[in-house]
């Protein structure tokens, strides 16, 4: 069975293996605009699971294209025994913190939060909640300005962070699986979810988590307010991207490639985006007659020119990356951007907007 067809019976089966290189996206709701944050396994060993966690969020302006930003990279590591049977979701992945925090998970829940919610209908619970933590702008302050790391600085960030945790009782909302809307590896489909509802101290909450106890991705959750959201809009499987990649081009001449990244309002790309643009180029080695189009496009925040200028200078950077580091010849590439002209979905959510800032490759 091909490689491709092996990994979407997985996903139908709400199998997504926890592995190095498993990279998820998510669109998030901050108080100074949306945002996405990229976690990636780092390593997977017997005492736990390494994450790197990257982002660029919005600070004061918020979240078009002339915002200001602050980049937050920072590890977690979450210990199995945690992994099975913690009941604390620390969402959150801050810069002061330790790398490792007992007792949390920190990509979804435990596989005992996931079993008792199907055995029992509900589970104690606890996340950290949206509109009390201190801000990034804060936490980056409290690292980087005057008297960085100063000890009493990061104890009072850490005390603001304890504070902003929430406990209650999630119970179950629907008696079997939810379809939840994903990409995997560029492919929009859907992958089995358990809804779970609960109320917070004075929060109520919505949690989607994927129904898979050795790895129940906190797929999306809801609090109902401007700052409370978070949805996993993307997630990579790096051992099959460069199938799906050629297998798309191949098959319809086109291919959408949501594994590049770029820094906030910018054409700079992210080192994350690495993977995807060396199975580019070894899919055009391996089909030496091909030239392709690359496109930009954008979400539909900011103006309509600046929008336009973005996706053109991202479908640039992308042509340089592949010609100059991974040797394609450079007159096999040409370039164009629509800006934000060709969504894919709506622009009136924060995962539909994430989703429509791609690149799309076409064969010439």
């Amino acid at each position: 069975m091909p490689l491709t067809s092996l990994l979407f019976n997985a996903i139908a089966a709400g199998l997504i293996a926890l592995q190095p290189g498993l990279t998820i996206v998510t669109a998030l709701s901050d108080r100074e605009g949306d945002y996405e944050s990229i976690k990636t396994i780092e390593a997977v060993t017997a005492d736990g699971v390494k994450i790197v966690y990257s982002a660029d969020v919005p600070g004061a302006g918020g979240s078009g294209a002339a915002a200001r930003s602050r980049k937050v990279s920072t590890r977690r590591t979450v210990k199995r025994d945690d992994l099975k049977n913690a009941h604390e979701y620390m969402q959150t992945f801050s810069p002061s913190a330790p790398e490792v925090v007992a007792g949390t998970t920190a990509i979804g829940a435990s596989a005992a939060v996931l079993n008792e919610l199907k055995a029992k209908g509900r589970t104690e619970f606890i996340f950290q909640t949206p509109g009390r933590q201190p801000s990034a702008d804060k936490i980056l302050a409290a690292l980087t300005g005057s008297g960085a790391r100063d000890a009493k600085s990061l104890d009072a960030i850490g005390k603001e962070l304890d504070a902003s945790k929430a406990s209650g009782t999630l119970e179950r909302v629907e008696s079997s699986d939810v379809p939840f809307p994903v990409l995997v590896n560029g492919a929009r489909t859907t992958v089995p979810a358990i809804h779970a509802r609960g109320t917070f101290d004075d929060i109520r909450a919505d949690f989607f988590f994927l129904d898979d106890p050795d790895n129940p991705i906190a797929l999306k959750w809801t609090t109902g307010t401007a700052t409370g959201a978070l949805q996993v809009v993307q997630i990579t499987f790096p051992a099959v991207a460069a199938a799906n990649v050629e297998s798309a081009l191949k098959n319809s001449g086109r291919a959408e490639v949501h594994g590049i990244y770029f820094d906030f309002g910018s054409a700079t790309i992210k080192p994350e985006s690495e993977p995807v643009l060396k199975e580019i180029a070894d899919a055009l080695a391996k089909n030496r007659s091909w030239k392709l189009s690359v496109e930009g496009h954008t979400d539909n925040i900011g103006g309509d020119a600046a929008n336009l200028d973005l996706s053109r200078r991202r479908a640039n950077a992308v042509k340089d990356a592949l010609s100059s580091r991974l040797h394609v010849d450079a007159a096999r590439l040409a370039t164009n951007g629509f800006g934000s002209t060709k969504p894919k979905e709506s622009n009136d959510t924060p995962d539909g907007r994430a989703r429509n800032r791609r690149v799309e490759l076409v064969r010439q």
